[in-house]
């Protein structure tokens, strides 16, 4: 059964320009080996003969972009997306859209001057990029992939007439202010302690020997310190988060704009992070764990408890905002097996459950389905065991492993047991409907 196309085409015919300087390179690169004797007998020749030289150098330039060029097209069936790309060594790429895990958008400051933008595609927390592609000829593309990613099986249903994707097609769930952006980013000290770390630590061979030329190793580190403060507010301005068919969107930038998708279907767990200074805002960080990424991704770098709030009911019900704002800490002995024993929490209910490590500097809330765990396991070390304690570790499919510290034996295996017992059977049912359905 052969699949239907649905689109396909080239790429922005402003690419060549981005492929053809290979070929000036390497005639540069091969002139500098002998440059005295270039300059000596380019004085011989006439004007002429120059100009010509010139001229075929950025013919070549220019034909080998345009071939290559011609080489690059796309195809767009009911199943998979195929790229092909290569002049003598062709690559035929093939992405299955049901295994697709985000179909994002770049449009840096250049590109958006040119009128185009880079499709990225996800699998399998590999990212791969088409570009360029013509901004309408994107956002087209890009409709497509969604309205097919967001269906529940693959081939369930064949790809509608693509549409060019608007940022307002769904409801807008929550917008980040430039004035709450900044605000939030200054009272971040625990990314700003880091920093200021990073650079004093460079500057430490200095303090030490007093030489100039060591300076020369603090250069390293400021990008990372750059990219860990002060970039951070044009990268993430104009924070929006939009809901579409299936998933999530987010488009921020001021100079590179970006178009993010985070799909319902492979949502593992929602992480949220609250510094220390804002606490009294009851403001936090949004993160999602994804399958298939071994990072989570952040969603909204800044909002309130109440919009995380309503986030995760529109994702999983209301009963999951219940799991959320309840704790259960650990036993009081738990303080001989660490001073943190009251920043620890760990509760799980019928459906979801919810880990806390309230750290002094950050505090961080872990909640996922009881239907995403593929492993729990207990453990216990030996001072644990001489103070009656366990830890419960749970395993998702995207994400860090969550670990329950230091509970009460007796709690630690009923816990782990009853997750056991409740993915089993959600998994189970998930099955079964599939094969209703199917």
């Amino acid at each position: 059964m052969t699949s239907s196309v649905v689109l396909e085409g080239r790429l922005h015919p402003v690419t060549p320009w981005r492929r053809a300087w290979a070929v000036p390179l390497a005639v540069i690169m091969f002139v500098f080996r002998d440059l005295p004797e270039w300059l000596h007998a380019a004085k011989s020749w006439p004007w002429w003969a120059l100009a010509a030289a010139v001229g075929a150098v950025s013919f070549a330039g220019a034909a080998y972009g345009y071939i290559s060029w011609r080489a690059t097209s796309y195809r767009l069936t009911s199943d998979a997306l195929h790229y092909r790309s290569g002049l003598l060594f062709q690559r035929k790429r093939r992405f299955e859209l049901a295994h697709l895990q985000a179909a994002d958008i770049h449009r840096p400051l250049l590109g958006r001057v040119a009128g185009v933008c880079t499709l990225r595609l996800s699998v399998s927390g590999k990212s791969s990029d088409l570009a360029y592609l013509g901004t309408a000829q994107c956002e087209v593309l890009l409709s497509a992939l969604r309205t097919r990613m967001a269906g529940d099986r693959p081939g369930s249903e064949p790809v509608p007439a693509p549409t060019p994707a608007s940022k307002n097609a769904g409801g807008v769930l929550l917008s980040v202010r430039p004035r709450t952006l900044a605000l939030s980013l200054l009272l971040d000290v625990h990314t700003f302690m880091q920093a200021v770390m990073l650079l004093a630590g460079s500057l430490i061979p200095y303090v030490l020997f007093q030489q100039p030329l060591v300076l020369l190793s603090a250069a390293g580190v400021l990008a990372p310190v750059w990219q860990m403060t002060g970039a951070r507010w044009p990268r993430w301005h104009g924070w929006t988060l939009t809901s579409g068919p299936g998933g999530f969107r987010a488009d921020f930038g001021l100079f590179d704009t970006q178009h993010q998708t985070f799909r319902h279907q492979r949502t593992q767990a929602v992480i949220l992070e609250q510094p220390l200074l804002w606490r009294r805002r009851n403001w936090v960080r949004i993160y999602v764990a994804t399958a298939g990424y071994q990072e989570p991704q952040m969603i909204a770098p800044v909002a309130t408890r109440g919009e995380a709030e309503a986030l995760i009911a529109g994702l999983w019900g209301p009963d999951s905002v219940t799991v959320l704002r309840t704790f259960r800490r650990a036993p009081v002995r738990a303080r001989w097996a660490t001073p943190f024993s009251r920043s620890l929490s760990f509760f799980s209910g019928t459906e979801h459950f919810s880990v806390w490590e309230g750290l002094f500097l950050r505090s961080i809330v872990h909640l996922a389905p009881i239907s995403s765990v593929q492993g729990v396991w207990t453990e216990q070390g030996p001072w644990q065991q001489r103070l009656g304690l366990a830890s419960v570790s749970l395993h998702l499919a995207g994400g860090p492993p969550l670990t329950g510290d230091h509970r009460d034996t007796a709690e630690a295996v009923a816990i782990a047991s009853g997750i056991r017992a409740r993915s089993v059977r959600a998994l189970r049912s998930q099955a079964g409907s599939e094969r209703m359905t199917g």
